[in-house]
């Protein structure tokens, strides 16, 4: 299991087997060229199919997200498309100027870059190659990626269904300002003890160099959850509930669910108590650095069963 942790984390931070980019999807969004992965379920393609977009974090790619995560195992099964865009990529650079997350500190946001337009025009861009139902978008992703998840639902209710950010909370500066158009479900999944985005609320990757998030402030895992608790009409405090340990030893798993949300909406987290900066059950880019992972929890398996109820 160790070996398969590394392997895959290894994969994460972009170390793994080269692969070809001949399968990205070019487009062009706000006069800027983008890139996305698109992988469909087999002879579906005329049949509406909900759509997942995973987002990665810094110095990841959309490629290291398909590699890494294992979505895609689970796309004929169920009977979803899913795909895996990249931040903008500056003409002439190698590196992704990261996701514009909101923090108002990375390139994306001082070249101003309008990542939730690109995923509008992205959406209208499979929805020319597949049949999407429109009613079943979601958005996923970890760290700078599950910031801009947050961000996406913040400012993109009418597009996404659902999101489910991982080890991310709201970005400071547009804590005030998110206001979902309508209500829509979330799910978090987050440790209580990441060192780079702090559970808590406050500075992004203290005491850490920059080259890897270049700081920012969020506000707390449970003021960004209530955010779209209120929105939804759920009740005012979630149910908390430390979930039976699979594998002893690993940090345990906290359910907390708000519930007597309107119209089926669901608001809900994972908090992995006493875990760091992780995708379930994976390792970390950094190791030990990152905190410690578990085991208790398979990330992917839980949002999938999230947004579509099954897996």
């Amino acid at each position: 299991m160790r070996a398969f942790l590394l392997a895959l984390s290894l994969l994460l931070a972009g170390i793994g087997p080269a692969l070809a980019d001949d399968d990205y999807i070019k487009m062009s969004s706000n006069g800027l060229q983008r890139q996305y992965i698109l992988v469909t379920p087999s002879g579906r393609k005329s049949e509406p199919v909900p759509l997942i977009v995973v987002l990665h974090g810094t110095v990841g790619t959309g490629r290291k997200m398909q590699t890494g995560l294992g979505f895609d195992k689970y796309v004929d099964r169920v009977g979803f498309a899913v795909a895996y865009p990249d931040a903008y990529i500056e003409p002439g650079q190698r590196k992704t100027t990261r996701w514009n997350d909101g923090r108002g500190t990375l390139v994306s946001s001082r070249l101003n870059v309008d990542d939730v337009a690109f995923f509008r025009d992205m959406v209208k861009d499979i929805g020319q190659r597949i049949a999407i139902d429109r009613s079943r978008i979601f958005v996923t992703g970890p760290s700078n990626g599950g910031m801009m998840t947050f961000r996406a639902a913040c400012e993109g209710a009418d597009l996404f269904a659902g999101a489910a950010p991982v080890i991310g909370n709201i970005a400071r500066p547009i804590a005030d300002r998110c206001q979902p158009s309508r209500p829509i479900s979330l799910l978090a999944i987050n440790g209580t003890e990441d060192p780079f985005v702090p559970f808590g609320g406050g500075t992004v990757c203290k005491g850490i160099r920059k080259f890897f998030c270049e700081g920012g402030e969020v506000i707390s895992n449970l003021d960004s959850l209530a955010v779209f608790a209120r929105r939804a009409g759920c009740a005012a405090k979630p149910e908390q509930q430390v979930l039976a340990a699979k594998v002893a030893g690993d940090p345990p798993v906290e359910k907390v669910t708000f519930s007597h949300c309107r119209d089926g909406h669901k608001v809900a987290a994972y908090w992995i108590r006493g875990g760091g900066h992780n995708w379930p059950p994976l390792a970390g880019q950094l190791g030990d650095k990152n905190g410690p992972p578990t085991r208790n929890l398979d990330a992917t398996q839980a949002i999938i069963e999230f947004f579509l109820g099954r897996s």
